[in-house]
């Protein structure tokens, strides 16, 4: 059953409660829940919240937000987050002129077409989450390749889907808090010039005779007199 929270709050900043059956609700151990619309217009709820101030807390800051953005940067956001990542990673190709002469343009588009569509390119963009991106890993890593890859099939889809949240087409960073794959290349030794001095003497050193197509070592070498 759920409990809401008499406590009024300002109209359009949303709503907090406990989803319990708990007599008292106020002095019940069970965390709150809040519920409200991002700067996208997207209802969202949230719980983990011990106290009311807590929650009331995190219902300011997405309502601050609002307040302070104009309506029509607010629509412009609302309807560039209803793009599919496909449509905007078509929109954000053509804004990379760097890569159109160098293999990175090559690797990006790969990466797009390959990987971004397939996996994410029907979803729209304000419902992509950090979850929904650590799936899309997971699919990489299952389909096989190292990592190194890995990262740079992930380099793409991270740099277009960064870009989006930084216009607002998201209310939060998509990739935040993501495990990346990483890749250690692995460590060059480089001798010192002695020892490569004491190899080259060892393998020029004359330590085996051939005779008749065959090995033999100097020092199983018949003594014995000549003639026998």
């Amino acid at each position: 059953m759920v409990r809401h929270m008499a406590r009024q709050l300002a109209r359009g900043m949303g709503s907090f409660f406990k989803d319990c059956g708990c007599v008292k609700p106020t002095r019940c151990p069970h965390p709150y829940s809040v519920r409200f619309r991002d700067a996208l217009g997207q209802q969202r709820e949230e719980s983990g919240f011990g106290t009311q101030d807590d929650a009331i807390e995190r219902l300011t800051l997405p309502y601050a937000e609002k307040k302070a953005t104009a309506p029509s940067v607010a629509a412009a956001r609302r309807e560039l987050g209803q793009l599919t990542v496909e449509e905007y990673a078509q929109q954000w190709r053509p804004r990379q002129p760097r890569m159109t002469d160098c293999s990175t343009g090559w690797h990006a588009d790969s990466s797009i077409n390959v990987h971004i569509v397939p996996r994410l390119g029907s979803r729209k963009l304000n419902s992509v989450t950090p979850m929904v991106v650590e799936r899309f890993l997971d699919g990489i890593e299952g389909g096989g390749g190292g990592r190194g890859n890995q990262v740079s099939i992930f380099r793409a889809p991270k740099t277009i889907l960064r870009d989006a949240y930084g216009k607002g087409a998201m209310a939060d960073d998509p990739v935040k808090g993501i495990q990346e794959p990483e890749y250690v290349r692995g460590t060059v030794v480089v001798p010192f010039l002695d020892h490569v001095k004491k190899a080259l003497v060892v393998t020029a050193s004359p330590s085996r005779t051939w005779r008749s197509g065959r090995v033999t070592s100097p020092s199983r070498r018949r003594t014995g007199p000549t003639g026998t």
